[in-house]
Formats: C-alpha cells, sequence, structure tokens
C-alpha cells in the first residue's frame, strides 16, 4: 500500500510523496477510518501543491482502488490463513470488544478475538470455544469430551502403568 501510494504521489509531482505514501499506506490499514485518513493526509498536502482537480482525481481514485484491494483481496489471503477466525467470531467479537472498551475495542476487535482462539487452540479442554471461533472447527479429542472426572479416574490408572525403574536397577 505504502509502496503503490509512493509512486502514484511521485507520477503526479507532489512534493514529500515518500513520506506522504508511506504515512497515507499505514493509515489505510486502520480499521473502519483508514480509507478516510489514508486520504485526508494526501488530499490535505495536494490543497497545498494543486490548482486543478486533476490531482485529486487520482488521488481519490488510487487510494480507494488500493483500500478496496487490501481490504477484500490482499489482507483476507494473508492475515485469515494465519488467524483462521470465522466472519461471525469476528463480528461478535468487534460487538463485545467494542462494548467493553469502545474505540479502542473497535480498532482491537479481531487481534483480540484471534489471540483469544490461539489461548483456546494451545489448551485442550477449551477445543469448544476454539471451535466455535475458528473458521474450519477441528475435531475435538474423545478424552475431552468425557469432561474431568474421567481424566481424574484415569490418571491413577496411567501412572500405575508407567512407573519408572530407580536408575541403576536392573
Amino acid at each position: 500500500m505504502a509502496v503503490a501510494t509512493t509512486l502514484m504521489l511521485l507520477g503526479i509531482g507532489m512534493k514529500g510523496a515518500i513520506p506522504l505514501g508511506i504515512a497515507s499506506g499505514l493509515l489505510n490499514l486502520l480499521p473502519f477510518l483508514g480509507l478516510a485518513f489514508s486520504l485526508a493526509l494526501p488530499l490535505a498536502a495536494a490543497i497545498l501543491q494543486f490548482n486543478t482537480p486533476g490531482p485529486y482525481i487520482v488521488i481519490t481514485l488510487t487510494i480507494v482502488f488500493l483500500h478496496v484491494v487490501s481490504a477484500n483481496l490482499l489482507i483476507p489471503k494473508f492475515i485469515a490463513t494465519r488467524v483462521s477466525i470465522g466472519p461471525v467470531a469476528a463480528t461478535v467479537g468487534i460487538l463485545f470488544w467494542g462494548w467493553l472498551w469502545g474505540v479502542m475495542g473497535l480498532l482491537l476487535a479481531v487481534p483480540l478475538t484471534a489471540f483469544v482462539k490461539l489461548v483456546a487452540d494451545l489448551h485442550p479442554s477449551l477445543g469448544h470455544l476454539s471451535n466455535m471461533l475458528a473458521l474450519t472447527p477441528r475435531p475435538i479429542p474423545h478424552w475431552v469430551r468425557y469432561g474431568e472426572t474421567t481424566v481424574k479416574r484415569a490418571i491413577p490408572y496411567l501412572s500405575g502403568r508407567l512407573k519408572m525403574k530407580p536408575i541403576g536397577s536392573v
């Protein structure tokens, strides 16, 4: 995003194109307000440099096009495969974290929901929560379905079978 925006700004002859392009490309990644912020910065700088509407149209169309491509193709392709949270989980996460923390919760909703899913993936007893948040659910291990009482009953049985001989004994 930053490279494409910088190249476009250099192409229309804008002064300060490199820092403006980098800032605009990074601002475009903000949820909800990213497009507005990434448009406002170069357009504000263009007001000081251009008198004709041509550069404003090029800036607006290029940044909107880059935003649509990144938001609908690139970000889901690269991030969704690593995070693997479902769209319903992301929506519920946005609602929950936005309710809990307001605007900051809205900005951090998807990463926080992905973090909750990561923690749920690491602990087998949270497999049900992980599957609720997942894009594609995984099968729950057989022993998790029977609860803690079955595991507690199995531990003495398993520990009796796995007793080790002391070192040095034959």
